[in-house]
């Protein structure tokens, strides 16, 4: 205990950070997996609204089962977004409330991991693997949308592709985002969960 009188306060509370964080125990693992799980569902989101957007696009002319078929859509559309904020809500925020209810820190016979590293640097390499993963996954194509758009020298409002075009645009943005700012990604998954550290 001395030498927590040794050092100013601010580095006091990063040390017993540290050493709280070095014995993990099989509840702060699942409960970093979960989080991880929850980001990772949340950012297939992404891919859903498009295919939303291009299904308002197949009704047919007759004016009822139009609206009918756009109703349907959005209803759907509106369920899905609140199944992605339920699973945000309990995957990413109600973590241990999920723990607890499907007893997932029960049954094993060590209680601690033996594992020194900090909270955030897993959710810091984790944020840069999905945003890492993310881009890798759109960016091709988004240069095959560029080159189909080039080859057919249509004008972009009127090329069909042009929304597909922009969809990969901002998901290589964000998965680039991801990958260089997860350290706010941390910070504000911290913040809400009230462990900043």
């Amino acid at each position: 205990m001395d030498f927590l009188l040794r050092y100013p306060l601010k580095i006091r509370f990063k040390e017993m950070a540290i050493l709280k964080l070095n014995n993990m125990t099989i509840r702060t693992f699942w409960n970093i997996f979960i989080k991880i799980l929850g980001i990772w569902l949340v950012l297939s989101l992404l891919t859903v609204i498009p295919q939303f957007v291009r299904l308002l696009t197949f009704f047919g002319t007759n004016s009822q089962g139009r609206l009918l078929g756009i109703g349907i859509t959005v209803a759907l559309f509106l369920l899905t977004i609140g199944i992605y904020a339920l699973i945000l809500r309990l995957f990413v925020f109600k973590t241990d409330w999920l723990i607890d209810k499907l007893r997932l820190d029960k049954g094993f016979p060590e209680e601690k991991i033996e594992l020194i590293i900090q909270r955030s640097t897993v959710f810091t390499i984790a944020t840069i693997v999905i945003g890492g993963i993310i881009f890798v996954d759109s960016f091709p194509l988004f240069c095959q949308q560029v080159l189909l758009f080039i080859q057919q020298d249509n004008l972009f409002r009127e090329s069909p592709k042009s929304g597909w075009m922009i969809f990969y645009l901002v998901k290589t943005i964000l998965g680039y985002l991801l990958m260089t700012n997860s350290q706010f990604v941390v910070k504000l998954i911290d913040k809400q969960n009230g462990t900043m550290e």
